[in-house]
């Protein structure tokens, strides 16, 4: 492996990764979870350990205002139940969307219209 390609690996994070290590984030996962009411199943599992299907975090500019993105899905069927969940850039906030691609998600934490639309389009792909 080149340089250029282990430093890349090296900033490939998930959200496993990103609720282990990043400062803030595992705190304001903790207050998002408590919102989810009725959990799933497959997202409880998670929550417990942090170990199942999940996305790459993925930087976005939302209203001027930078976010990181990713996702929590049940195993064998992450088309239709996948968890989004956006932080702020510090990751001090979390805000949720729980459904799949063919229903309207329900959101968790009170996201503005934009942030809503951003976790919609990312549900959806």
């Amino acid at each position: 492996m080149t340089v250029a390609g282990a430093a890349q690996a090296a900033e490939t994070q998930f959200l496993f990764d990103a609720l282990h290590g990043k400062t803030g984030y595992h705190a304001s996962w903790d207050r998002l979870m408590k919102l989810v009411q009725p959990t799933p199943d497959w997202l409880a599992q998670f929550n417990r350990n942090f170990d199942g299907v999940s996305g790459q975090v993925t930087d976005l500019t939302i209203d001027g205002k930078p976010y990181s993105l990713s996702f929590v899905c049940k195993p064998n069927a992450c088309a239709e139940h996948k968890f989004v969940v956006l932080f702020d850039a510090n990751g001090s906030h979390a805000y949720g969307a729980l459904g799949g691609k063919d229903n309207d998600p329900a959101f968790f934490g009170a996201p503005s219209q934009a942030e809503q639309d951003a976790m919609a389009k990312a549900m959806k792909g």
